[in-house]
């Protein structure tokens, strides 16, 4: 998948909260720079859990853009999220990236995991309402579309 024009994204990072201090470091220092650049405006950390948190407590953070789109011609998500994931190994990190289309990618990465997996292929519970629900869901969707 690729996203084009804006990027938006909101993505919480969940862990003790010297593992996220480190994460931010590394998310700040520039390894990101050939996405776009990642810059204390983007970390929301203002949540009470996080700034009380003593260093070996769990807490979370938020990193998001506030829907002020970065621009963006071409952006791979899965080539991000490598580079992204790698840097958060002994974090719990998931979110939504997407466009100015609302073509959205979402994902997750759990702890000790430096990978991320595509929320969308992951298969939903062997639960009869989550079937009917994701059913419904794409009828909405194609309905939509063809309204469009």
């Amino acid at each position: 998948m690729k996203l084009h024009e804006e990027l938006y994204f909101e993505i919480t990072v969940t862990g003790t909260k010297a593992e996220i201090q480190k994460f931010i470091s590394y998310i700040t220092s520039g390894e990101l720079d050939d996405f776009f650049e990642i810059t204390d405006d983007f970390i929301v950390c203002d949540d009470d859990n996080y700034v009380n948190a003593s260093p070996d407590e769990e807490c979370s953070i938020t990193v998001t853009n506030d829907d002020f789109g970065i621009e963006i011609s071409d952006f791979d998500p899965e080539e991000f999220l490598d580079a992204f994931c790698k840097g958060g190994i002994s974090l719990h990190i998931f979110g939504s990236l997407y466009d100015i289309d609302d073509d959205e990618y979402r994902f997750s990465s759990p702890v000790g995991d430096p990978c991320y997996t595509n929320s969308e292929a992951v298969e939903i519970f062997n639960d009869e309402l989550d079937r009917e629900a994701y059913r419904e869901e794409l009828e909405a969707e194609e309905d939509e579309e063809d309204f469009i």
